[in-house]
C-alpha cells in the first residue's frame, strides 16, 4: 500500500547532527527496576556492595532468567521501592559480556536464546519472549530504520560507525526468530547508505516515504508486509515484531562484541539542548544529569522536557526519573503559552505553515521554530480539509470532531476513529489550531469501549 498524507517537515532549529556523542559517566544513576515489563526482578546486590559495569546487579526468576549489569563502576548506596541508586567512581571501564561469540547464528537455537535473555538483550523487545516457542510465533520481523519527525531528519546509519553491525543485527534477529521474514524500512533518502554487500541475503530492504510519521509501527506494518499490527478492537498481531534500528544495532554490539547492556543510544535534541544529536546515555542517568550537560538555562526558555518525539512524546514536570530501556528519544521545546494577536496574519519568518502563507516558505536560509504554541488562539474551523489531506490512514479528523462535539460518537464510528494512530498531525496544519485528535481519540476509545462491552455481554 501507498503512504498517503503525511507531512514532510523541512529545517527546524535544534534539530539532531548524526554525530553519536558519548555522555559523560553521571555521578549517579537511578535504576527503576520495578517499572520493568518483565518477570519480577531481584537485586544481586545489597546497599554498601562495589559493583562493576557488566556485572549482574539484577535477575528475573524466570525461567527464562533474565539479567540486568551495573551500567557502571561504583557503590550500591540504596535499594528501595523497586529502585536501585548507585553512586559511580566516574571511571568508563567495563567487563565484557561472559560468554559472547562472534557469530551467535552458528550457536544451537537453545544457546543463542539463553545469550539473548542473560545478557539483558530482551529487555529491549517485548516482553512476550519468555521463551523459544514464543519466539516462533512472530512471522515477520520489521527493523524500523525510518526517522522522519521533525528533529529526526539528519539520521543516517553512519551515525553507528562499522556496517558489520547491520549485518549482524540482521542474522542475529534471524537466528532468535528463524520462521520470520526480516524487513529493513529505510528511509528513500538513506538508501544509499544501505547498499551494503550482501546484507539482501538477511532481509528485504523496503524502501518507505521520507514524510512523517511513517516511522509509526502500525504504518510500517500497513505498508511492508501489508497487515494490520493492532485490530480495530485493539488486538496486537503477535506474529508481527517492529525493532526499532538502535535497538538492532545495540543487540549486536552485545551478543556479536561483548559490549554489555550498559547504555541506551538516544536521540536528544531541539531548541532547548546545547548539542543537538544522538548519545550514548549510561542505562539509570537521571534527567538531572541530561540538564546539567546538555539542555539550556531557563532563562533561555522556559522549555518543555519531552520523553519521546515532539508528537508522540509526553512531557514530564520535574527533572525526576532516570533513563530507561524504552527511552529513544527526548526533545526539549520553546513553551510558548501566550496567545500573539493575530498571530495568523503575520509573516512568520520562521513559522512553519502547511499552507504555505508564511515567509518561511521563501526564505529557506533561517531554521523554523519549534515551540508548544505557534499560531496563537483557537478560531473557527474554516471547512480547509488540510487535515484530511495529511491523514496516513485517510480518515476525516475534522468530520469525527464535530460529531463528538454533539456527543454523537457512535455515529463517528463510521469514519473508523479506531484507525486513528494519535500521530497529530491534524491538529499541527489546522490553521485555526483546534484541537481535533483528542476528539478523535475519545470516539476511538468510545469504539473499542463499546465492542469490550458487547464481547462481555455475548
Amino acid at each position: 500500500m501507498r503512504f498517503k498524507g503525511g507531512y514532510k517537515f523541512k529545517k527546524f532549529e535544534g534539530t539532531a547532527e548524526p554525530v553519536l556523542h558519548e555522555m559523560p559517566v553521571p555521578e549517579k544513576i537511578v535504576i527503576l527496576y520495578s517499572e520493568i515489563l518483565l518477570d519480577t526482578l531481584v537485586p544481586c546486590v545489597k546497599e554498601g556492595d562495589a559493583v562493576s559495569a557488566g556485572v549482574k546487579i539484577l535477575e528475573s526468576k524466570g525461567p527464562p532468567v533474565t539479567t540486568l549489569v551495573s551500567p557502571v563502576n561504583g557503590t550500591v548506596s540504596k535499594i528501595d521501592n523497586g529502585t536501585i541508586t548507585i553512586t559511580t567512581d566516574g571511571s568508563s571501564a567495563f567487563k565484557p559480556v561472559k560468554g559472547h561469540t562472534r557469530e551467535p547464528w552458528h550457536l544451537n537455537r537453545a544457546e543463542v536464546f539463553d545469550l539473548f535473555c542473560e545478557t539483558g538483550c530482551r529487555l529491549l523487545l517485548d516482553s512476550r519472549f519468555a521463551s523459544i516457542k514464543s519466539c516462533d510465533t512472530v512471522r515477520n520481523v520489521i527493523v524500523n530504520a525510518v526517522h522522519n519527525s521533525p528533529l529526526n531528519q539528519g539520521w543516517t546509519p553512519e551515525i553507528f560507525g562499522d556496517n558489520l553491525l547491520v549485518s549482524n543485527g540482521l542474522r542475529t534477529l534471524a537466528a532468535l526468530f528463524h520462521d520470520a521474514e526480516i524487513v529493513l524500512a529505510i528511509n528513500k533518502r538513506n538508501k544509499k547508505q544501505f547498499e551494503i554487500p550482501g546484507i539482501e541475503k538477511y532481509a528485504k530492504i523496503s524502501v518507505m516515504s521520507d514524510r512523517y510519521p511513517q516511522e509509526h509501527p502500525e504504518l510500517l506494518s500497513r505498508d511492508t508486509v501489508d497487515r494490520r499490527l493492532i485490530s480495530p478492537d485493539g488486538v496486537a498481531d503477535a506474529s508481527i515484531l517492529v525493532v526499532p534500528f538502535s535497538d538492532m544495532i545495540l543487540i549486536a554490539e552485545v551478543m556479536t562484541q561483548g559490549r554489555p547492556l550498559i547504555d541506551r543510544i538516544v536521540r536528544i535534541a531541539g531548541p532547548g539542548v546545547s548539542k543537538p544529536g544522538w548519545y550514548r546515555v549510561r542505562i539509570g542517568t537521571t534527567f538531572e544529569e541530561l540538564n546539567t550537560h546538555l539542555f539550556k538555562q531557563d532563562h533561555q526558555g522556559p522549555w518543555r522536557i519531552i520523553r519521546g518525539d515532539v508528537f508522540f512524546g509526553e512531557g514530564f514536570e520535574s527533572l525526576d526519573g532516570s533513563v530507561m530501556f524504552s527511552d529513544r528519544e527526548i526533545s526539549v521545546i520553546r513553551e510558548h503559552a501566550v496567545r500573539v494577536l493575530f498571530s495568523f496574519m503575520r509573516p512568520g519568518i520562521a513559522a512553519d505553515s502547511y499552507s504555505k502563507t508564511t515567509l518561511a516558505e521563501y526564505i529557506s536560509i533561517l531554521p523554523r521554530k519549534l515551540e508548544t504554541s505557534v499560531h496563537g488562539g483557537v478560531r473557527p474551523c474554516v471547512q480547509c480539509n488540510y487535515c484530511d489531506e495529511v491523514c496516513p490512514v485517510d480518515i476525516y479528523p475534522f468530520l469525527i470532531w464535530k460529531h463528538m462535539g454533539v456527543e454523537e460518537a457512535e455515529e463517528s464510528f463510521r469514519l473508523r476513529p479506531y484507525d486513528c494512530i494519535e500521530c497529530g498531525l491534524c491538529d499541527y496544519v489546522c490553521p485555526s489550531k483546534i484541537d481535533i485528535s483528542p476528539s478523535v481519540k475519545r470516539a476511538k476509545d468510545e469504539y473499542l469501549r463499546l465492542r469490550r462491552a458487547d464481547e462481555v455481554s455475548d
